[in-house]
């Protein structure tokens, strides 16, 4: 009997522990559920902003937002909605310039952010370079704080309509530097450069020199930035003599073309003439940065300056190349702006490391030596990102003073390049070996190059 009862006893226990232990299982079920209903907001990006500015907001429950406060009592309802994590706004005019927490309204819910926001404020305190002429594909170098909120950049133009630079078309975009690509069609001389912000305010620059001269043109330590696809003696005297060019007439050995990359048309033009450019499918490229892909140069014009456009590149790799037209003319030559060459291209995160392996890179056109400057293109980030290199062998290559380490740094918001020494370790590792380079961070690698000597 003593023994039933210790029995009873013991698997009514048992009962009694396997019920709790299903009651506690059940409720942690329904609590994560509830919790992703709950308003909390996790993070806010970028923790910097302005007027004008796309801010991204984490968190939970955010797709019953309805509002959202900016400090200073600024309140926002156009709420993109991307998912139950994630809802983005613009941010708006007014807010308080000494920053604060952002808070999320829902009804009678609110979250406010764990961490607050600062505002910038861009200041361009310097421009150069002052000691010469800036040519076309050259930079303007613009030095001061807060400039990852400029947009567009505007260069006079000699037709009296300015020129427009997209930030996207920018050579680097930092808080700290701008370096901005003078385009085609400039007015050459004394100039002043404009920039915009995301709110739509204006910057003038102090003034510098521009020139009409395209950077590039000619031959500098024996590296041509121009290079001919297609040569002849070519005269095209009116609009039924059109020239259909085919890809297998062009010399395309070694180069990589793309989208918006620099074409060159050399020609004779000793009365004026008329200049039009079609795709293999008569398509329009953009010869005068207008739309038109037919122009009038004056007399003694003799280039012919244009982005490829998507159509042109098409025709081409497909073998339906480009036609020339117009009238008054004769082509010397086809010409395509070689950029620096691309040892890797592709999109990695690159996380606590990448081990890129010498395999992988593209050495065909030259051959990584140390002292050379290799260029990083990164995914845009607005906010700072770490970035880490080692040679294939953990050597620590100098990338620059200010970070954890020389090798170990901080990129700023839009800092999306970046450029430094090939060290006498990578220099080995990436021509041999297993892994070439190893990489570390929370950044995204989008290109490799090395740069040429111009």
């Amino acid at each position: 009997m003593k023994n039933s009862s210790v029995t009873y006893l013991l698997l009514t226990c048992a009962a009694a522990l396997l019920f709790a232990l299903t009651s506690l299982t059940s409720c942690g079920e329904r609590g994560a559920d509830d919790l992703g209903d709950v308003l909390v907001v996790k993070s806010v990006l970028p923790a910097k902003v302005m007027q004008g500015q796309e801010v991204t907001i984490t968190g939970t429950g955010l797709d019953k937002a309805t509002a959202v406060v900016f400090p200073g009592g600024v309140t926002v309802t156009d709420i993109t909605k991307v998912g139950n994590g994630y809802i983005s706004v613009i941010t708006p005019g007014g807010i308080s310039a000494g920053g604060g927490t952002l808070t999320v309204q829902a009804g009678s819910e609110s979250a406010e952010s764990v961490t607050s926001l600062t505002v910038g404020s861009p200041e361009p305190l310097r421009v150069g370079p002052l000691d010469k002429e800036i040519m076309i594909n050259e930079c303007v170098e613009v030095y001061g704080s807060d400039l990852e909120f400029i947009t567009k950049a505007y260069f006079p133009g000699e037709d009296g309509v300015d020129k427009v630079v997209s930030a996207s078309d920018f050579r680097r975009k930092a808080t700290g530097t701008l370096l901005i690509y003078s385009p085609m069609g400039i007015q050459a001389g004394p100039a002043q450069v404009v920039l915009e912000d995301c709110s739509g305010k204006k910057y003038t620059l102090p003034e510098v020199t521009l020139s009409d001269d395209v950077f590039g043109g000619g031959s500098d330590e024996g590296y041509e930035r121009f290079v001919p696809i297609w040569e002849g003696d070519t005269y095209i005297y009116d609009w039924a003599n059109w020239q259909y060019i085919g890809t297998s007439q062009l010399s395309l050995d070694g180069l990589q073309l793309h989208v918006g990359q620099l074409m060159r048309l050399v020609i004779e033009n000793p009365d004026g003439a008329s200049v039009c450019v079609c795709d293999g499918w008569w398509g329009t490229p953009d010869l005068d940065g207008q739309g038109n892909n037919t122009v009038w140069y004056e007399a003694g014009v003799t280039e012919v300056i244009f982005p490829i456009s998507e159509g042109l590149l098409t025709t081409i790799n497909s073998g339906d190349g480009i036609i020339i037209g117009g009238g008054n003319y004769t082509l010397k030559s086809i010409e395509v702006f070689r950029e620096y060459p691309t040892l890797w291209s592709g999109e990695y995160t690159t996380g606590w490391w990448w081990y890129l392996p010498a395999s992988e890179l593209d050495l065909s056109a030259i051959t990584p030596e140390a002292g050379q400057i290799i260029k990083f293109t990164f995914l845009h980030h607005d906010a700072p990102q770490q970035f880490c290199l080692c040679d294939g062998w953990w050597g620590a290559p100098y990338i620059r003073d200010g970070g954890e380490s020389l090798n170990n740094i901080t990129l700023a918001a839009g800092e999306d390049f970046l450029e430094f020494e090939i060290s006498d370790g990578m220099a080995q590792t990436m021509n041999g070996g297993d892994t070439a380079l190893i990489i570390g961070g929370d950044i995204t690698v989008t290109k490799i190059q090395i740069k040429l000597e111009e």
